[in-house]
């Protein structure tokens, strides 16, 4: 396989022009001749901001982002806002490359993660595949959730080598790139028909390329997406959910990445009550008006949801197993045992099936009702909002 990586070219600077730029300050930032004072540069009260806060503080507004024509929808919108498909990039890529006729050759993109624990991710990432694989065996295909494993390589206690999801932005980044407000909108726009243009036809115009995929498998995309992962969601308890850690693929999926927070843990800003992320699992408005609520697709949401939650129900003591060892890595100190012991009893009550049909069907409705009309969601994508310029 071959590593493919974003080149940015920086600009070029001589040494002078580079030492021109050098602000000498002695060591422990204080001014020569002035024992009293010292210079903080601005650096230094973000990295304070940062250890109290445990989030990255933006000084400055976000660089503006070139939002694409309103008059581009369909596949031209898609490549706009997803660029060139990864199967047409790995092909061009392949014909230039010296191992391209060799058998097996196969492109693919990784990034590399230092200063974070990803032994979580890595965790996470097991029960992602163990829950694809029993929903492929055990569900029905129209009751069947989709999930999107990728690889995760622990290197070192905080540095590791993940996967790139290709054919896929966050969503903070779909909502900036295509200037529209709500998912459903950009839905609307690059899966629905062709908007029908007033006045006389325009005989010269090309017709417009259609996606891949049409409005109806794309929200049916969504929809099995957001079962799979609200699911994940609540049996790991994720948290730290804004839309710069959802991603949307070309086909309309959602995909959650950055898995640092689980198991009850917590960026220090949710811990405030009015920010707490207190959902089961993220299912906001915007979500609902996707697959359509009330009516539409939302009853087959609760229904596939159900069916989900009994398979990995069925599966609860192999998923607790692997938390379990997991968290005896993880944690350190005397009381990891206890510690992971009670993440995998948490784990098996989480997945605890009730008595009858009946009371798992209203057990199953109190999630999905917590979910949608906990105010901890919005506000915390607010805050996000606020703090980082991500998109709500």
């Amino acid at each position: 396989a071959e590593l493919l990586g974003e080149e940015e070219e920086e600009e070029k600077k001589t040494e002078d022009d580079a030492l021109a730029e050098v602000t000498m300050v002695p060591r422990g930032g204080s001014w020569p001749g002035d024992d009293f004072s010292a210079y903080m540069p601005p650096e230094h009260y973000e990295m304070m901001y940062q250890q109290q806060y445990g989030q990255t503080y933006s000084r400055l507004p976000p660089p503006p982002v070139e939002t694409v024509p309103e008059s581009l929808t369909g596949a031209e919108l898609l490549d706009k806002v997803f660029g060139t498909e990864w199967a047409k990039k790995s092909e061009q890529i392949r014909q230039r490359s010296r191992y391209g006729a060799v058998k097996g050759w196969q492109l693919a993109s990784f990034i590399t993660k230092a200063g974070e624990d990803v032994r979580k991710e890595a965790l996470v990432m097991q029960v992602i595949t163990k829950l694809r694989c029993w929903f492929g065996k055990d569900l029905p295909e129209n009751m069947r959730p989709w999930l999107r494993p990728y690889t995760i390589m622990s290197v070192g206690a905080d540095a590791g080598i993940i996967e790139c999801l290709t054919d896929s932005r966050s969503v903070d980044e779909i909502k900036k790139l295509s200037g529209m407000a709500s998912i459903a909108d950009f839905f609307q726009r690059a899966y629905g028909p062709p908007p029908v243009r007033r006045g006389p036809p325009d005989l010269t115009a090309p017709p417009p390329v259609r996606p891949n995929v049409s409005l109806e498998k794309a929200r049916d995309n969504f929809l099995r997406s957001l079962v799979g992962y609200s699911l994940v969601c609540y049996i790991l308890q994720i948290k730290d959910r804004h839309n710069a850690n959802i991603l949307m693929d070309r086909d309309g999926h959602i995909v959650h990445i950055d898995f640092g927070y689980v198991m009850g843990e917590a960026p220090k800003m949710s811990k405030v009550p009015i920010f707490s992320e207190s959902a089961p699992f993220k299912l906001t408005t915007e979500y609902l008006e996707v697959i359509g609520f009330p009516g539409g697709q939302f009853v087959r949401f609760m229904q596939m949801f159900e069916a989900s939650f009994r398979c990995a129900a069925e599966h609860a003591d192999e998923i607790a197993s692997v938390i379990e060892a997991a968290m005896m890595m993880v944690n350190a100190g005397d009381d990891a045992a206890s510690q992971a012991a009670a993440a995998a009893r948490e784990v098996r009550n989480r997945l605890r099936m009730r008595p009858t049909r009946k009371e798992q069907q209203i057990f199953i409705k109190g999630l999905v009702n917590n979910a949608i009309y906990s105010w901890g969601t919005s506000t915390y994508d607010w805050l996000q909002g606020t703090m980082n310029g991500y998109e709500k």
